[in-house]
């Protein structure tokens, strides 16, 4: 080998080792810069979450000691923005495992919570002993958390918590997650006795609770006879239908399937909740008139009712219908079932009665204090009602409450049709809908 050609060899070497050196320190100064990056994000996040709870901390001893409806509903406008910050803050730290539920579950109560206990003072009622007390429990637990963040913050900023490599999905760099995760798990200890709490909104812990109403007491239907019914729903034999993996949870069910599509019946009566057929759908030959008319025959002919159609909305090929339980000029809300029909021939393709199982009861004529003209004087004057009737209506909690239910036109150029409803008992505003017409359909926001 000729000197000359030992040179370039050389060189190449040296340029070669250059830039692999390069390279590594390129990767090692992004990593490490990322690293950083993620280092503050983490100290920001853990700093904001001990500023809202210290916040949710004084708002919630002030709350037992306010007196006045004003102060009261303002009190509760500051525990919501607590919270709602304080969840942000939580979901954007590295906390993995079930010992952060009850925290999480805490910071969400507080928010929905106060949500319920504004209602109720904007609608002229007191806030009860027994609520004075959760608001004291829930003051307990946040000067625990509060106590428990600062102290966390506290180790970080003297060094005693050290920040730790682990493996990253971005990029396949080697991100920096710091210990501190560790610390917060035993802070997150402190609510491992963290009590039910009650109220009307939509995390209280009676909602998991629920019994189906409809269904509740019966005995338990053998699965064999739970097979005849599925057949019997989609008129069908049953010696076609397999069964396949039941529900459990909330609503226990058999799932049976006949080709493709799926039924599900309740194991306490035997009731059809659901139905679900997966196949494709051809060119619209039906209009919505048309898609009432056959899901009506359907509700008719398998026992559902005095059911009353709602808002509809047409998507994919199907003309989805939600139905209301009506009797004797009051319609019922949580008594729903949704029917999808298949547009192309009118074969209904999905049902879902999971509103109706869970609601539906004997219903009683509705106690109400107020007459509907005494109601309607509470609906806004930029409002023109156009007709009304009784309403049983959902509230956040899954609880019910009796209304009027107008239909309205408003006076500005717009013309929006709006619902409002108005307590029979209280006179208030329960909730107003907006109602949304297109050629797809008529909804609500």
């Amino acid at each position: 080998m000729t000197r000359r050609r030992k040179i370039q060899i050389g060189s190449v070497a040296a340029a070669l080792v250059l830039l692999l050196t390069g390279t590594a320190i390129g990767g090692w100064w992004t990593a490490n810069r990322y690293r950083t990056d993620l280092e503050y994000s983490y100290r920001r996040s853990l700093s904001d979450l001990g500023d809202y709870v210290s916040s949710l901390e004084t708002t919630l001893t002030k709350a037992v000691y306010a007196n006045t409806s004003t102060q009261q509903n303002g009190v509760a406008a500051r525990l919501m923005r607590d919270s709602s910050g304080a969840k942000a803050a939580l979901s954007a730290l590295p906390l993995k495992g079930d010992e952060f539920d009850n925290m999480s579950k805490f910071l969400a109560q507080v928010g929905d919570f106060s949500t319920s206990l504004s209602a109720k003072i904007s609608a002229g009622q007191k806030i009860s002993t027994d609520e004075y007390e959760q608001i004291q429990s829930l003051g307990g637990y946040a000067t625990k958390l509060r106590q428990g963040l600062s102290q966390v913050e506290d180790e970080l900023s003297a060094g005693d918590l050290k920040i730790g490599e682990t493996e990253s999905l971005v990029k396949g760099l080697r991100a920096s997650q710091p210990v501190f995760s560790d610390k917060l798990e035993s802070v997150a200890k402190d609510f491992e006795d963290y009590p039910q709490l009650i109220y009307d909104g939509p995390f209280s812990d009676h909602i998991g609770q629920q019994k189906p109403k409809l269904i509740e007491g019966k005995a338990e239907v053998p699965q064999g006879n739970a097979q005849v019914l599925a057949a019997k729903f989609l008129n069908v034999d049953q010696s076609k239908l397999t069964h396949t993996t039941d529900n459990e949870g909330g609503l226990p069910a058999y799932n049976f399937l006949y080709g493709d599509i799926r039924v599900s019946i309740t194991k306490a009566g035997g009731v059809p909740v659901r139905l679900m057929n997966p196949r494709d759908i051809g060119t619209d030959n039906l209009n919505y008139e048309a898609s009432l008319k056959k899901a009506k025959e359907f509700l008719d002919s398998r026992g559902y009712t005095g059911m009353k159609e709602s808002y509809y909305f047409m998507h994919d090929g199907k003309c989805t219908i939600n139905f209301a339980y009506a009797i004797e000029g009051t319609v019922y809300y949580p008594d729903l079932i949704k029917v999808s029909v298949a547009m192309d021939n009118g074969e209904i393709v999905e049902v879902d009665a999971t509103g109706y199982v869970m609601n539906h009861t004997n219903r009683a004529v509705p106690k109400v204090a107020l007459t509907m003209a005494e109601a309607q004087k509470n609906v806004s004057p930029y409002l023109t009602v156009k007709e009304g009737r009784l309403a049983i209506i959902p509230t956040p909690g899954y609880n019910e409450v009796t209304t009027y239910e107008f239909l309205c036109e408003s006076k500005d150029e717009k013309k929006e049709q709006v619902l409002v409803y108005i307590d029979a008992n209280e006179g208030f505003e329960r909730d107003i809908l907006i109602l949304l017409f297109s050629d797809n359909g008529v909804l609500t926001q």
